[in-house]
């Protein structure tokens, strides 16, 4: 093999290891956000569900209360569309399970918020017949239900956002599985080099080394020229080439 195929192939080398490094890390640094922003998507989206679900219920209670102190009518239409409001956050989250445990606390959500809007028709009702005594146990009743139902809502967006975190950890934890090929190539294309160097050295280096020594001594005492060339390249043919300059130098200086 030539010289320059030789190199070539060294570098060759070399090339593909970092170029299987890119590709790896490239697929590695793909897989991995696609799997953990898909879930972590979903669990941003249940959290500003949640966030909503909690505003708009914290409206209808309030809303609650100032019906029961001036009994104005016209709030309940702005009790309604709250009412609407949370139902549709609460779907949403329904839509937008990705966790375990998250159907659990749902389920819990809606069998607590069909016990408060019961209670909550009583207040309205009672409110509009001035039964003051009644008003206000059922007031305390409500009161004790929207704690239990925000609670719950509290718990889901806790939920999303300890996934959230989870997966930021684990995001972190894989950088260094993502990084892993690249270090190993670059070990990989140091040890590499340096045996290239080496062979280069064996091959070459050491091999001119003793040709340039060769000529010198064959110049300065007229020492036979017997370098010895193992590689078979064109050192090999250089050295031959010398050996038949050397032969033909003596043979020409003793004929003369």
């Amino acid at each position: 093999m030539s010289i320059r195929k030789k190199i070539f192939l060294g570098c060759t080398v070399v090339a593909f290891i970092l170029l299987l490094a890119g590709v790896t890390i490239a697929f590695e640094m793909q897989r991995i956000r696609s799997s953990v922003s898909l879930v972590v998507a979903e669990n941003v989206k249940s959290m500003n569900a949640a966030y909503n679900m909690q505003r708009l219920f914290y409206g209808q209670n309030m809303i609650l209360l100032d019906y029961g102190s001036t009994k104005n009518d016209s709030v309940l239409n702005t009790l309604n569309a709250y009412i609407a409001g949370c139902e549709e956050a609460y779907k949403e989250a329904q839509n937008r399970i990705s966790i375990k445990g998250e159907q659990q606390v749902l389920d819990s959500l809606n069998t607590r918020y069909s016990e408060y809007k019961k209670i909550a028709n009583n207040v309205i009702r009672l409110a509009k017949t001035d039964r003051r005594n009644l008003y206000l146990q059922y007031c305390d009743e409500l009161y004790k239900s929207y704690e239990n139902v925000s609670q719950l809502i509290d718990r889901l967006f806790l939920l999303n956002q300890k996934e959230v975190e989870g997966n930021s950890v684990l995001m972190n934890a894989n950088y260094y599985r993502m990084i892993m090929p690249a270090i190993i190539a670059i070990l990989t294309c140091i040890v590499l080099i340096f045996l290239l160097n080496y062979f280069i050295y064996i091959y070459f280096i050491s091999p001119m080394v003793r040709i340039v020594k060769g000529v010198n001594a064959f110049n300065e005492t007229r020492v036979p020229y017997n370098i010895s060339v193992d590689t078979k390249d064109e050192i090999l043919a250089l050295n031959n080439e010398i050996k038949k300059l050397t032969e033909l130098t003596k043979k020409y200086e003793k004929e003369n």
